[in-house]
């Protein structure tokens, strides 16, 4: 049963939509974003869940979204897990998820003319899995062994690390994984009372984008909206998760060099509000031109690798800053990263904005050249704004933008006192001031 469209989405924003190719229709309560791009040849659908590693509120769940999204690839009632692999590979398409802090997210690749196929086995998978005991335990071993793995890695350990810095006492700062000790206590059970908080209309978006026809679109998707329940899921995590603010220095063994990190929170999060950080983080170290790259890189040779970039979560956001050197390096770096940050409150240049605008213009276009893509930006901001959100939009935005608006949000973002660091990796010879 198709249900008219309903309270996502004013006319306006979906007439103005469907000018970039983009519509929005309600099934069951549940939005569909179809995104129809003629000239390719491939079709994807993504199915998002409103529900990230942030909203396990048990102890007992820490990193229990991440296994459910293993799970459902183990099979359902009617597919084993190789019936899953044979099927969509057969035609050359491709599944793939991923857990984030906010989200849940499935997806589908396939030529156009599969889009059948790909609805089918994502519906399939996510309405009627078999959570079978065996399957349970064996991918608990792959999951541990995903941590131990992550674990090893000095990069994705100091990133871990480092988002326990900045939100010490919150779900943000835990891993998405879990522990190895919390996945070992998982059953089917957990599983499907966790499914069941993330099947419900009012946690679902699906989009889809390809070589496509609406019509046939939300006659593929209905019998997934209809297995969605209405009924009343748990509470999310949704209350604002405090930054802190502060310095941190651990030391591990076996690495040569020293990872950087640094952070200052970012203020509301709303959509303009999010390019204009967008623009000064291009300006600061947001590419090889940035006053980061070309001070620490370019000019001093300090570091192969030095890069910042925005961080956007629900209701959360920092400017996320990372650089690699030798320990003996470490402080000259660190205090660059600073210096450019505040330096940029009193010495940015309209020039430097013009350029950083252009940057971001370009980058969105070139961004949005895939189906995959297309599906993505249309369910992710689905999720966090509640509407349609066409390039076309952000574009208007972001050419709108002044210079004085990205050089108060300088001021505001660059305080010392905000700030937060870590020093990861071999600290031999690094001084605690």
């Amino acid at each position: 049963m198709l249900i008219q469209w309903s309270g996502l989405a004013r006319i306006s924003e979906v007439e103005k939509g469907a000018k970039e190719g983009m519509t929005i229709q309600n099934i069951c309560g549940i939005p569909v974003i179809i995104s129809e791009i003629p000239y390719t040849r491939a079709a994807t659908v993504s199915i998002w869940i409103n529900r990230g590693a942030r909203d396990e509120i048990f102890p007992e769940e820490h990193g229990l979204t991440h296994f459910l999204e293993h799970m459902v690839f183990k099979g359902s009632k009617t597919r084993t897990a190789t019936d899953i692999s044979r099927e969509i590979e057969r035609v050359g398409g491709d599944l793939d998820a991923f857990t984030s802090r906010d989200h849940l997210c499935f997806i589908a690749r396939v030529p156009a003319e599969k889009l059948e196929l790909g609805v089918e086995l994502l519906t399939d998978m996510l309405t009627r899995p078999s959570f079978r005991p065996e399957d349970v335990k064996l991918e608990k071993s792959v999951v541990q062994e995903e941590i131990r793995m992550m674990r090893d890695d000095p990069d994705d350990s100091g990133d871990e690390l480092f988002m326990s810095c900045i939100y010490p006492k919150e779900a943000l700062g835990r891993s998405i994984l879990g522990t190895e000790s919390t996945v070992d206590n998982f059953t089917p059970i957990m599983l499907r009372e966790m499914l069941g908080h993330c099947i419900g209309q009012k946690e679902l978006v699906v989009s889809v984008a390809g070589r496509v026809d609406e019509k046939a679109v939300l006659d593929l998707v209905e019998p997934l909206t209809v297995s969605a329940t209405n009924e009343s899921v748990s509470p999310r995590n949704d209350g604002t998760q405090p930054f802190f603010p502060g310095s941190k220095k651990v030391e591990r063994e076996g690495m040569t060099a020293t990872n950087l990190y640094m952070a200052w929170p970012l203020p509301i999060l709303e959509l303009r509000v999010q390019q204009v950080i967008s623009i000064l983080n291009n300006v600061y170290g947001g590419g090889m031109s940035s006053r980061l790259f070309q001070k620490v890189r370019e000019d001093s040779g300090l570091a192969y690798m030095v890069f910042s970039s925005p961080t956007f979560f629900r209701n959360e956001g920092h400017l996320y800053v990372s650089a690699t050197t030798a320990p003996e390096n470490a402080r000259k770096v660190l205090k660059i990263m600073m210096d450019e940050g505040a330096g940029l409150r009193d010495t940015l240049t309209a020039d430097e904005v013009e350029d950083a605008r252009n940057q971001l213009i370009g980058r969105l276009e070139l961004s949005l050249e895939t189906s995959t893509s297309q599906a993505m930006w249309g369910g992710h901001n689905m999720l966090r704004y509640n509407r349609l959100i066409t390039l076309r939009e952000v574009l208007d935005i972001v050419r709108d933008i002044s210079y004085h608006e990205v050089q108060e949000l300088s001021a505001e973002i660059f305080a010392e006192e905000k700030l937060t660091t870590l020093m990861y990796g071999n600290l031999n010879g690094i001084s605690d001031r």
